[in-house]
């Protein structure tokens, strides 16, 4: 018997399983896949390590979710900072390609913006925003019991370090639009385009829904922003070390297809094992519940399922490259002259590894990872042939777009050309339509209605994107030691 079962070897759920391991429990950790990472996972070709999603982490100072669990488990990831933490290529309103430097240090930042859109608004805006961001920083780490759910919880927000931050609480109603009005930006056609594709890979949205809160943190990561040497698996990989050496047990290609309520707690049926336990933790998107719980557990994630029915998929590109053009940053986000063919972005995210990251790839060479935002309606129901035709065309048009935008590109050989779409990822995720992301942050479903990490149901807690706080490295991590303390107080 089991103290509690994690399901999913993402950074929710090893986060979650590496820390009460640590603290005394006796856990299992099962996995559908044959490795470790979920939506932050990892694929080799020969001598290539390529990220399959995620590829940039954050939250990392000491008072931030990856901070204090890295500092808890004593492990150190092989990390970069990065000054220039990534390249802004886009449009001017001339129809003029132009490329900036999305600055970590805050002053040259409003130079920076300043000089590109204007700086009417801009100084008073970012103060704004990252004092924002500090604030929510702050609650984060004094607040382990949001959304509240009894009075207990809502007593426990009663603390004076919370109560002066308070000030935040307007701006989960509010969207981004308001501040911009408010700072006199929401006639800046270039700055809004800007805003909205950053949005869009941080909170899911765009500034007419982004509440205020949520967008302040997705237009300040940057300022935090950090390359992970090996991959976004490395510091998985040392948090797995962690857990096994603390006792705790990992099972891969265990793929969950019940969850049964019994005397002691639960029982849980994977790869035709059965495993008990007084407690679960799952990862598992919320949408995939229903069908492997039953009676009052199937009708209510079956209700929450329904509740937040809506969620982004992603179209990925992977390939290899010589080093044979210089980089500004490993990061690049670039925009399009219009919305990518059977996508929802006009703009794309792109991953390079760094020169002397040679786990990634050998000297001399650089892997690749290219993603954007779509719509898994567009990959579904399709015969082979339309499904091959219209991967074909997207992956055309991004390779087009980044020929354009990154000098040297256009004439160096790609190795290894692959392509990810929403049925790649529930695949090999087994996630819902391949839904990743999470759900969007929107003033039409705040934050705090978001599905809470403590379930109705005994000992039973949901971590990950699909739950509260949401999408992002720091966030699912956020919700792992949020529940990890909930259960160790």
């Amino acid at each position: 018997m089991y103290d509690y079962i994690i399901l999913g070897a993402g950074y929710a759920g090893l986060s979650a399983a590496a820390l009460l391991a640590k603290r005394g429990f006796k856990t299992l950790l099962l996995e559908s896949h044959a490795t470790l990472g979920g939506c932050a996972s990892f694929f080799r070709r020969k001598n290539f390590t390529f990220d399959v999603g995620a590829t940039t982490l954050s939250g990392l100072l000491p008072h931030q979710p990856l901070g204090r669990i890295f500092r808890e488990l004593q492990i150190s990831p092989a990390l970069k900072r990065l000054d220039d933490a990534m390249v802004i290529s886009m449009l001017n309103d001339s129809s003029q390609r132009v490329e900036f430097i999305r600055n970590a240090d805050r002053e040259s930042w409003m130079e920076t913006v300043a000089t590109q859109f204007g700086a009417l608004g801009q100084r008073k805006l970012w103060e704004k925003l990252y004092d924002i961001e500090r604030r929510v920083w702050e609650v984060t780490r004094a607040a382990h019991r949001l959304p509240p759910r009894s009075i207990g919880d809502v007593l426990s927000l009663t603390k004076p370090a919370l109560i002066r931050h308070a000030a935040i609480l307007p701006g989960m109603f509010r969207p981004f639009t308001s501040l911009l009005q408010q700072y006199g930006l929401h006639t800046n056609r270039a700055f809004r385009r800007f805003a909205d594709e950053q949005l869009l890979i941080s909170t899911q949205n765009t500034s007419d829904y982004a509440p205020v809160t949520s967008a302040a943190m997705g237009l300040c990561y940057p300022s935090e922003t950090y390359y992970p040497y090996g991959g976004m698996y490395a510091p998985l990989h040392l948090m797995q070390k962690s857990y096994k050496q603390n006792g705790g047990e990992i099972l891969y290609r265990y793929a969950v297809t019940r969850i049964r309520k019994n005397a002691d707690g639960y029982r849980i049926h994977a790869a035709a094992a059965t495993f008990d336990c007084k407690g679960i933790i799952s990862s598992i998107p919320i949408w995939n519940m229903p069908e492997l719980t039953d009676g009052a557990m199937q009708s209510y994630f079956g209700k929450k399922a329904e509740a937040f029915n809506e969620s982004w998929a992603a179209f990925t590109l992977y390939f290899a490259v010589k080093q044979e053009f210089p980089l500004r940053s490993s990061y690049y986000q670039i925009h399009a002259e219009q919305t990518l063919p059977f996508c929802s972005s006009s703009s794309v995210f792109v991953s390079f590894s760094r020169d002397d990251d040679t786990a990634k790839a050998p000297a001399g060479y650089r892997t690749v990872t290219v993603s954007t935002h779509t719509l898994s309606d567009q990959w579904e129901s399709l015969d082979a042939e339309e499904y091959q035709r219209r991967k074909g065309i997207v992956t055309e048009a991004i390779l087009s777009l980044l020929r354009k935008a990154i000098p040297g590109f256009a004439d160096t050989e790609l190795l290894y050309l692959d392509a990810g779409t929403p049925q790649t990822f529930r695949h090999y995720t087994q996630r819902y339509r391949g839904y990743v992301g999470g759900i969007p942050h929107s003033i039409k479903r705040n934050l705090l209605l978001l599905p809470p990490n403590k379930t109705p149901f005994n000992n039973f807690y949901m971590i990950g994107d699909s739950v509260f706080p949401g999408q992002g490295t720091p966030a699912v991590a956020l919700g792992a030691l949020n529940v990890v303390d909930r259960i160790s107080r």
